[in-house]
């Protein structure tokens, strides 16, 4: 079986409706009211007619995929290497690379008839726990409140909010943010764990002393953790933070292969990592993070929303200790998952193995309304 085509296109839909329907109008995710549903795809094909997907694609996906013509598709770690290595594009390229190296392991998965997780060695968790990301829901606290109690009451054990307000916003958006909080702990009660996110509020504009300010203030409610309460390049600052505060800190879905989070884990400031398979370097390098990450006894909760139908995999390949969490965007994922025939969802706040071979989807035809290739 030899690889014939590496095709990158987007995909347009719908108007948007419903979940996928945002209540927050920061950094750019305004209300979707009259937006269609848009999303980016590679798709590798074979002369044998097996195909792997893989969510994302750019003009670099699709220039970099030409070097995969004429290869076997199910030499995955060899392909990694050849698209990686004697170039010094590397860091420029590894996004690219990690798009196809998804779309290669769900060729794999359908070229053997199992799911990915299977072809790791999975499933070594019977199911997953995951968190809710409520990215979407308005942060005014009686709303969070509400909103946090429903999704409670369906099962979730823990939820990600996302603060509104950063250091340009002074004490009265601090108030803000810590009201936000207190409103969630009432509603959930202390057995439910809380992750703090800093996107909505724009962490660049984070200084240090605010950074610790707020999570001082923030401690009484027992974050399970503060997701890049900074600029996620400023190292230093985050370990400096580390020591200021008794709340874990989570990031590193901004970092790239094993060498770069090599560098976190010996910095010693994040409790928690975040790699995203479509950045960090696909299934094949995310492999490689989580063995290391093992070493370090740092957990690996991999940033998923548009990556989650594959990141999961790499979940269920994984014992609790090494993955002991899902992430799950409510509103996130009725975006990202609307062009599939399927829509996978935690169950009770767990998630179930994956069905069918490969990553278990496949795109929906009949919601596709315009498609525009993509090429070098």
């Amino acid at each position: 079986m030899k690889i014939t085509a590496v095709r990158v296109f987007r995909v347009e839909g719908c108007l948007r409706s419903g979940m996928a329907l945002f209540e927050t109008p920061r950094l750019g995710l305004a209300p979707y009211e009259q937006t269609p549903y848009r999303a980016a795809f590679t798709e590798i094909e074979t002369d044998a007619g097996l195909t792997g997907l893989s969510y994302g694609g750019s003009r670099m996906t699709a220039a970099v995929g030409q070097e995969l013509i004429g290869e076997d598709p199910l030499a995955v770690e060899f392909l990694w290497h050849k698209l990686h290595t004697g170039t010094y594009m590397r860091q420029e390229r590894m996004t690219a690379i990690s798009v196809l190296d998804l779309a290669l392991w769900d060729l794999a998965g359908k070229a053997r008839g199992e799911p990915v997780y299977r072809l790791l060695g999975g499933p070594v968790q019977p199911r997953v726990r995951a968190y809710a990301g409520m990215l979407g829901y308005a942060t005014e606290p009686e709303r969070a409140a509400q909103v946090s109690a429903e999704t409670v009451a369906q099962g979730f054990t823990a939820l990600k909010w996302y603060l509104a307000h950063n250091a340009a916003d002074g004490d009265k958006g601090l108030n803000r943010n810590v009201a936000l909080i207190r409103a969630v702990r009432e509603a959930v009660g202390d057995d439910v764990d809380i992750m703090v996110d800093w996107l909505l509020a724009d962490p660049t504009e984070n200084s240090l002393l605010y950074a610790i300010k707020l999570a001082r203030r923030l401690e009484p409610f027992h974050p399970a953790w503060i997701e890049e309460p900074l600029p996620f390049d400023a190292q230093d600052a985050h370990a400096r933070l580390a020591r200021a505060t008794d709340i874990p800190l989570a990031y590193g879905e901004h970092f790239q292969g094993r060498w770069q989070i090599k560098q976190l884990l010996d910095l010693g400031a994040a409790s928690v990592l975040q790699p995203d398979p479509i950045n960090a370097g696909g299934i094949t390098e995310m492999r490689k993070i989580m063995a290391l990450a093992s070493v370090y006894g740092v957990p690996v909760i991999p940033h998923g929303n548009e990556s989650g139908r594959m990141a999961v995999h790499l979940q269920f390949a994984h014992p609790a200790y090494v993955s002991p969490l899902c992430e799950w965007g409510i509103k996130l994922n009725a975006n990202a998952q609307h062009f599939y025939t399927d829509f996978y969802a935690p169950v009770d706040g767990y998630f179930e193995p994956p069905q069918g071979p490969g990553f278990g989807y496949a795109l929906d035809e009949r919601k596709i309304e315009r498609r525009i290739e993509i090429t070098p």
